[in-house]
């Protein structure tokens, strides 16, 4: 069994995320994470998997407090986010000060744990400017990037895959949001590039995003899509994975008490929690 947990959109640094769905508190991150670092301690944690736009922008003191922040006696591992790449030297700015979120000097790497393959590709987010945003919200990949990922995948073939890509691969449905069209949806080549590429591979058995701030899940006959909320929003939200060679479950947590302050809260946003069926999971399967 393989057990580690997946937190998202922190925003390090920033006074204010700009973009969000519940109140935000990033000058509380390090009281928040606090819970994390009882998780990891108490419960046999084995790595962490950050979705993306850990910092809220990129420069050298976001990076270095970020640094600060995710020391963990497990390792980190980073899907760069847009918020993340916002300056065209980002990448190399990352792999400079902060090589220990990633493998082999990497932004996409691989890592082997004992019952589960984990594939970090960030995607794209600029045309023609690779591992840099500054405006465009039309998530793609390069095609080294599949190309990688397919030869990764190819050489472990008995074991369970899984993605993690900051921009989710479904948006949210309507029956979630009350709304009348689906949430920050998403562009369809680039989800059926992923579906297709699960599709040739069955052992890919889901994708975990962050970006939009919300909790879903999708599951199809391709595998599942988890998106997670930020977790410097109220109420302040992680995800507990669980991956054996015959199942997958995934707990959503909070941050629910002992906190040094009282968080405000929208009611009327409360589908940023998502339904019982977006929090949690158990899926057995023979891989």
């Amino acid at each position: 069994m393989t057990r580690f947990l997946f937190i998202t959109d922190t925003h390090i640094a920033g006074k204010s995320i700009g973009f969000y769905q519940q109140p935000t508190y990033p000058d509380k991150i390090e009281e928040l994470l606090a819970t994390i670092r009882r998780d990891v301690e108490q419960e046999k944690i084995d790595f962490i998997i950050h979705g993306g736009d850990l910092v809220h922008q990129c420069d050298r003191p976001s990076i270095q407090e970020a640094k600060r922040l995710f020391q963990f006696s497990v390792p980190v591992h980073l899907t760069l986010g847009n918020h993340d790449l916002d300056r065209s030297d980002a990448l190399e700015l990352w792999l400079k000060e902060a090589p220990e979120f990633f493998v082999g000097n990497s932004p996409q790497y691989t890592v082997r744990y004992p019952s589960c393959v984990i594939h970090i590709v960030p995607n794209q987010w600029e045309p023609g400017s690779p591992y840099y945003w500054k405006h465009s919200q039309s998530p793609y990949f390069l095609q080294d990037q599949l190309e990688k990922l397919e030869e990764e995948v190819r050489s472990y073939p008995e074991a369970v895959h899984l993605l993690a890509i900051h921009n989710p691969i479904f948006g949210v449905p309507r029956e979630q949001s009350g709304l009348d069209k689906i949430a920050h949806d998403v562009p369809a080549d680039f989800r059926h590039i992923i579906l297709q590429l699960m599709q040739r591979y069955p052992n890919i058995k889901g994708v975990l995003s962050g970006h939009n701030h919300i909790n879903t899940l999708a599951r199809t006959e391709e595998g599942i899509f988890v998106s997670g909320s930020s977790f410097v929003e109220t109420p302040f939200e992680y995800k507990l994975v669980e991956v054996s060679e015959q199942q997958i479950s995934i707990e959503t947590r909070r941050v629910h008490a002992g906190l040094s302050f009282t968080p405000s809260w929208k009611e009327e946003r409360r589908f940023v929690l998502g339904r019982e069926q977006d929090r949690r999971l158990e899926w057995r399967f023979t891989s």
